[in-house]
């Protein structure tokens, strides 16, 4: 079995508020430009969006305006707890999981992402799991507590 990631920060912000910049605001924090689908094609994605419900789904309107499918929302709990099936760039069959959990601490909100689920990639599994385990430094601790640190304000 392949380890999750786990990345855990802190952002100054209340849960609700911090659920929400991460779901409605998603595409004004996300770097389209290099963790979508058209940045792996050298282009910046025009958009990304999540539907804010179970069954919802994650697309990316690419920089030559096609829709592609990123995955879709299996839990729902604004304030408390998101998970999303994630398949970027890969078929529906290959979708991890990805729990964003929020909780109230003296500083604001402690955010807990966890991505597992990383045997359905077979023989590519610890490769696909070090990826993202890089990528989400980027996206999540930093890109996501900035947007928090700014929206917040």
């Amino acid at each position: 079995m392949t380890d999750p990631v786990v990345k855990t920060i802190t952002v100054p912000c209340a849960p609700d508020k911090a659920f929400s910049i991460f779901t409605a605001d998603f595409s004004t924090w996300w770097p389209k430009d290099k963790h979508s689908v058209s940045a792996m094609g050298g282009e910046t994605a025009r958009s990304v969006a999540l539907e804010p419900h179970v069954g919802g789904k994650i697309t990316e309107v690419k920089a030559d305006g096609e829709t592609v499918m990123w995955g879709s929302v299996s839990d729902w709990q604004p304030g408390k707890r998101l998970v999303l099936d994630w398949h970027i760039g890969l078929p529906a069959e290959q979708a991890t999981s990805v729990e964003v959990a929020f909780e109230a601490s003296d500083s604001g909100t402690l955010v807990t992402l966890t991505h597992s689920g990383w045997e359905v990639m077979g023989e590519s599994a610890v490769a696909m799991r070090e990826g993202y385990n890089a990528g989400w430094v980027n996206v999540f601790e930093v890109q996501f507590k900035a947007a928090c640190q700014s929206l917040a304000a």
